[in-house]
Formats: structure tokens, C-alpha cells, sequence
């Protein structure tokens, strides 16, 4: 029985994303992970690039001209957040959006568009 109310309320918590009613917990984590933070422009950034493709650490560093410990270290809070996902190991980690955010992108991109009125959001498929 336990099973299959975690069952239920996992469905229920990702239709009612689907269907526009947004969970605060999402809002709010979204605002302290990007906007509330020092490294948040970074975060957001990198976000925007993995939105486009998987990468791995060096690859986002040369593409954000951000040095690569920084990478690593904004990489690590988005992991600790469920934000970011990764496949492989060491150097040839690659890292993609979790589906935590995949589902709740919408407030990701309402969050990056007030924050950074002039950024517009990049389409994905």
C-alpha cells in the first residue's frame, strides 16, 4: 500500500506541474539555487548550455570561458539540488538537465528572463 500511494503521489505531483499549477517547492528552490546566490548568473548559464546539448566539464568551461574549477563547483550545487544529471565518470563525466527540471522548466525560464531581461530563452525541442 505505501508503494502505491509514492506512486500516486509522484503522478499526481507531475501532472499538476503539466497542467500549469506550479509547486512552490520548485519556485522556490529555482530562486535560491539562480537568483538568491553569488554564483546564480553562472548556474543559469550553464543551465542555458545544457538546455542545448550534454556536455562535460571541460567542454562547458571552453564554451563559457569560465575557468574549470568554477565549472566543477557550480556543477556540484546543481547536482546537490537535483538540477543537473550525469552519466560516466572522471574526466568524461557528462552532464545533462535532471528530469526534476525538465519538468519544471517553464519557472526555470520565467526565473532567467527576470533576472536577465534582456537574455531571451532558447527554444528546445
Amino acid at each position: 500500500m505505501p508503494t502505491q500511494y509514492n506512486e500516486l503521489s509522484h503522478s499526481t505531483l507531475r501532472d499538476s506541474d503539466q497542467r500549469g499549477t506550479e509547486l512552490p517547492y520548485a519556485k522556490n528552490l529555482l530562486w535560491m539555487v539562480f537568483a538568491n546566490s553569488r554564483g546564480g548568473q553562472n548556474r543559469t548559464r550553464i543551465i542555458f548550455s545544457l538546455k542545448e546539448s550534454p556536455l562535460n566539464a571541460h567542454q562547458l568551461a571552453k564554451e563559457l570561458r569560465l575557468n574549470y574549477r568554477a565549472i566543477q563547483h557550480h556543477i556540484g550545487v546543481l547536482e546537490k539540488n537535483n538540477l543537473v544529471s550525469h552519466v560516466g565518470e572522471k574526466y568524461g563525466t557528462v552532464y545533462f538537465l535532471s528530469t526534476f527540471l525538465e519538468v519544471n522548466i517553464v519557472i526555470f525560464d520565467e526565473l532567467a528572463a527576470s533576472l536577465h531581461p534582456g537574455r531571451k530563452p532558447r527554444r528546445t525541442s
